[in-house]
């Protein structure tokens, strides 16, 4: 009884994890993240532009954004598990209609 209560645990949280990844998609935040930065771009070219016909001297690393490195431990461990819940996760799918294509398929 204890394990059946755990491997629906696990499963709820499979759900829960790849609703969450997938109403993120459907909303479009990694467009709109790729957006902003896009525009950012653009900005500093606008600028990058203006600055060179206004005869100032310009360098380019002025203008580009400086990318923050987030990378930990815990950060990369986040990535490990969001991996292996997406294999664990791809796996049962993968069952399920396995098993659905037996049955339907005798």
């Amino acid at each position: 009884m204890k394990g059946k209560n755990i491997f629906r645990i696990l499963i709820l949280i499979v759900v829960i994890l790849f609703t969450t990844v997938y109403i993120a998609q459907a909303l479009g935040y990694y467009e709109y993240t790729n957006h902003k930065t896009n525009q950012l771009t653009e900005e500093a070219v606008k600028q990058f532009e203006k600055d060179l016909a206004a005869g100032k001297t310009v360098k380019a690393s002025d203008y580009l954004k400086q990318e923050n490195d987030y990378n930990n431990n815990i950060s990369k461990l986040g990535i490990t598990m969001s991996n292996v819940v997406g294999d664990i996760f791809d796996g049962i799918m993968n069952f399920i209609f396995q098993q659905i294509n037996k049955t339907v398929n005798g």
